[in-house]
Parts: C-alpha cells; sequence; structure tokens
C-alpha cells in the first residue's frame, strides 16, 4: 500500500513539474516575439515618462481670453470697448503636458540626456488652441565641470530662477522666459562660480509656416550672442532647489529693418513684392541680473517657515524678435512701417531706431507647512519712446505692471491645487484721434487650477 502511494505521489510531482515547463515554454513563446519587435516601438535607453494634467478656471474684469498679459484700453468718451464693457469667464485643459527623459550612453567622458515636452496650448505653432505643441527638446552633455546644452530649451540668462505663477502668461512681459532654439555651453570655474556663452536663434521661431523664422532678425545674417557669470552656493541654505544664486548676463543681435519702395522710391510698406527695397540695421541687445536669496532656509528638508525672494531686473532695446517681453503687436498710422511690436520703427528721416527699455520682476515666496505656500509677484515695464514715437505709435504698449498674489497646497505627490489673483494696469503711447480715448486699462484675473502629476 505504501509502495503504491509512493509510485501515485511521483506521478503527481512529475505532472507537475511538466505542467511547469509547459507554462515557462508558452511564456518563452510569447516573449520572444514581444522582444524581437521591442527595437521599432521602444529606446535601448533608459526612458522615463512624465507629465501633468492641468485644468485651468477663473474670471477677468475685461473681455480677454484664458492667457492675458496685457489690460486694454478704458471705454470713455463716448466710445466704448467691448473688451472694456464685458467680462470673461474662462476654462482651459490645454496646459496638461507630455515629457520623455532620455539617459544614454556616455560620450567623450560626459554624461548624455536629452529631453523632449509638448502641451495642448497650439498657439506658438499655429495650431488651434488644443493642439498639440512642441515646448522642449534639447539634449543635454555633462562633465564633472562642464555642460554642453543644445535644442529648444528656456533661456539661460536673465529669467527668474523660480516664476511660481498660475497663468501660462502670467507675468510674462518681465523676461518671465522664453523657450528658444539655442546651443549654450556652461563652464564650472568652481563648484559656485561658472559662466555661460551660446548662440540662440536670431528671431522668434513659432508661428504659422510661410512667416517662421522669416523677417528682418533673420535677414540680418546674425545670430543671437548670449552670455552669463554665475555664482550658485548652498552655504546660506536652500529651499527644495532653491539656493542662493545670482547671474549677470544678457544677449546680442542685430536686425536688418527692410521696406518696399514704389518706382518712385516712396515706401510702401512690408510688401512680399516691391520696385525696390531700402534696409538699414539696428542693434538688438539687453542686459540682465537675476537672483535667488533664501532668506529663511529650510530645515533638515522641512520648507515650514522658509522665506525666497527671488527676481530680475533687465535693460535693453530692440527685443522683440524673440518675443522676450510678449507684448502684443499694434497697429500704426503710417504705411512706411504698418506693425510694430516695440522693436524698431522708421523715423522720417529714413533711419531705423528703437526704443530702450527696462523693467524688472521680484517674488516673496513663503511656506507656512511643507506642502502649503504663498507668492507675493511684482513686475514693471517701461519702454522709452520719444514724443514723436508716442504720437506716431499710439497703440503701442508704453508701460505695462502686475500685482499677483497665489497660493498653492501639495495635497499629496500627485494633486497640487491654487487661487490666484493678478492686477495687471498697461498704459499706451497716447490717446487715438479723434476720439482721444484714455490712454490705459487695468484688469482684475482671478483664477483656480488643478494639477495631476504623473
Amino acid at each position: 500500500m505504501t509502495s503504491i502511494m509512493y509510485k501515485v505521489a511521483k506521478n503527481n510531482i512529475k505532472e507537475a513539474r511538466m505542467k511547469k515547463l509547459v507554462l515557462v515554454l508558452l511564456a518563452v513563446f510569447l516573449v520572444i516575439p514581444a522582444l524581437s519587435n521591442a527595437g521599432t516601438v521602444s529606446s535601448r535607453y533608459d526612458v522615463t515618462f512624465g507629465g501633468f494634467v492641468k485644468y485651468d478656471v477663473g474670471w477677468a474684469s475685461q473681455n480677454t481670453n484664458a492667457d492675458p498679459y496685457t489690460a486694454n484700453r478704458k471705454s470713455t468718451l463716448g466710445v466704448d470697448y467691448l473688451a472694456d464693457e464685458y467680462t470673461n469667464t474662462f476654462m482651459t485643459a490645454a496646459e496638461t503636458r507630455f515629457n520623455f527623459l532620455v539617459k544614454g550612453p556616455d560620450l567623450w567622458g560626459a554624461k548624455t540626456s536629452a529631453f523632449i515636452e509638448g502641451d495642448f496650448r497650439g498657439v506658438s505653432t499655429g495650431n488651434s488652441y488644443g493642439g498639440f505643441q512642441l515646448r522642449h527638446a534639447f539634449m543635454n552633455l555633462k562633465w564633472q565641470s562642464a555642460e554642453l546644452m543644445i535644442g529648444q530649451n528656456w533661456q539661460q540668462w536673465g529669467m527668474p530662477y523660480y516664476p511660481a505663477s498660475i497663468g501660462f502668461n502670467d507675468n510674462s512681459t518681465f523676461l518671465k522666459g522664453i523657450r528658444i532654439p539655442q546651443i549654450a555651453f556652461r563652464y564650472f570655474f568652481t563648484k559656485e562660480f561658472n559662466a555661460m556663452i551660446g548662440v540662440q536663434t536670431a528671431t522668434e521661431w513659432s508661428g504659422s509656416f510661410g512667416t517662421r523664422q522669416v523677417d528682418d532678425y533673420a535677414r540680418s545674417n546674425w545670430p543671437g550672442v548670449m552670455g552669463e557669470i554665475a555664482y550658485w552656493t548652498d552655504r546660506c541654505g536652500k529651499i527644495g532647489p532653491n539656493n542662493l544664486k545670482f547671474g549677470l548676463g544678457g544677449f546680442y543681435g542685430r536686425e536688418k529693418k527692410t521696406i518696399g519702395l514704389d518706382a518712385a522710391g516712396n515706401p510702401i510698406g512690408a510688401t512680399p513684392f516691391a520696385n525696390s527695397y531700402y534696409d538699414d540695421t539696428t542693434d538688438a541687445w539687453m542686459a540682465a541680473f537675476r537672483y535667488s536669496v533664501p532668506i529663511i532656509p529650510e530645515k533638515q528638508g522641512n520648507k515650514q517657515f522658509a522665506l525666497l525672494l527671488n527676481g530680475n531686473f533687465f535693460y535693453g532695446q530692440n527685443w522683440s524678435g524673440n518675443d522676450w517681453m510678449n507684448v502684443p503687436g499694434t497697429s500704426n498710422v503710417s504705411a512706411a512701417a504698418p506693425t510694430i511690436s516695440n522693436g524698431s520703427y522708421w523715423r522720417m528721416s529714413g533711419d531705423a531706431v528703437a526704443p530702450t527699455a527696462y523693467g524688472l520682476y521680484a517674488q516673496l515666496s513663503f511656506w507656512f507647512t511643507n506642502n502649503l505656500w504663498t507668492n507675493l509677484q511684482y513686475g514693471y515695464l517701461k519702454y522709452n519712446y520719444s514724443s514723436a514715437g508716442r504720437q506716431d505709435f499710439p497703440n503701442a504698449v508704453n508701460m505695462n505692471q502686475n500685482y499677483a498674489v497665489n497660493l498653492l497646497w501639495d495635497a499629496n505627490q500627485a494633486i497640487r491645487f491654487g487661487v490666484q489673483w493678478n492686477h495687471i494696469f498697461t498704459g499706451y503711447n497716447a490717446p487715438t484721434a479723434p476720439t482721444r480715448n484714455d490712454r490705459t486699462g487695468e484688469m482684475d484675473v482671478y483664477r483656480f487650477a488643478a494639477w495631476y502629476f504623473f
């Protein structure tokens, strides 16, 4: 009896082993085709996928869109402006983003990586709002004491180190930063001192096909040249990734401003064909200082009661080629220069000139707890138009100011909520004849946002 039971148990063990073998072989047969196809649908390198879903809802005291950055003129003296007569309620989820971080093989002793990101705002690549668009596409080579970045990324100078706004265009007229095709090389002389030098696209790259990189800045045969000297240190502590930082930088470029002429040599404006063309070269440049000061640093990784001040100062001229200040274009009363966007313009003498401009951005951030913090923000931009320039270009923005405060809360690692009030005050060059309407405008924007990070 014992012998029979032993044989039965032995047979059961063999059957169990056979079943396991069959399952293993089946799994192998299923995996082999997947592996053979993997090279065509995935990367050979370390790829991390991320992004967030973002929802915005808000109300503006003027009839604007979800991304306002200047206020419209006030209605006055019997002239009503639609944008000033009505308010606006908006909702959007177009700031939802996807990104890929790729870590690849070493090259020349450097760690290599690449980053790709897009969102659904659409507007910077000529699509409708909600259409997918490129935000970032750049590669990095990182050595122990140097870093080379090639591609489209945030500018590497001037912009605030930590602009904690809720709306996409909040404070964007104060050198908040733009994403721009560039090559930037940063060298670290010590752990704390470094310098950057590079080249950038000569003109605004985005927009509809046919105008992209086809303007007076691209015709100049000059790329933009940029640089920065900086000091970064942890000696005074830090708040998250924000430590003590100072950077002095800027860029230089040129614009070959062109105008079409008729047979008699009279200007007919920016037309695709003319009897002849006339051009004059103007400089485009900017100097900017940016800073980050952890006044009260975090303690043992906890940001409660931490206080951070960061921002910038800037000065320059003729920077509309890359929309550094995100100021809208405006119609002009003169046929010699039908549109401008606070860049250069033609004088009656036939010379091209550009107004100088200056401004600043400042943000004070305070953490009530490690996951709840507030940001107080102020921005100022001023263009130095001459008296003649103010009269010739009455619709051009002469000054812009923003006051904002927001409250952000990380409910957990994935979900963040935010509320914000933003007041925008805009001054224009002059009242427009014959109505002599008001030259200023004001707008309040209230916004709620929710993020889900993944």
